[in-house]
């Protein structure tokens, strides 16, 4: 299980390495979901509506997704 410190580690590193998605240009963000802390491209979490998210949809795995960090512990 992660500290605090090792998580606001985890999520500086992966700001400084992947700011902005490599597919849009589009800053990234934290998510949180499934039990995990997640990078992601903003236009993914974000929508804005129409034509800049029925292109976002449409390539949705080409855009950066990446798993920074497992909240819960192993079983």
């Amino acid at each position: 299980m992660f500290t605090n410190d090792h998580l606001v580690d985890r999520i500086e590193d992966a700001y400084r390495l992947a700011p902005y998605c490599d597919q849009c240009g589009g800053p990234t963000v934290i998510v949180e979901r499934d039990d995990a802390l997640w990078l992601e491209c903003s236009s993914l979490t974000h929508r804005q509506g129409g034509f800049r998210e029925f292109i976002a949809l449409g390539f949705a795995s080409l855009h950066l997704r990446r798993e920074i960090a497992t909240l819960r512990e192993a079983a």
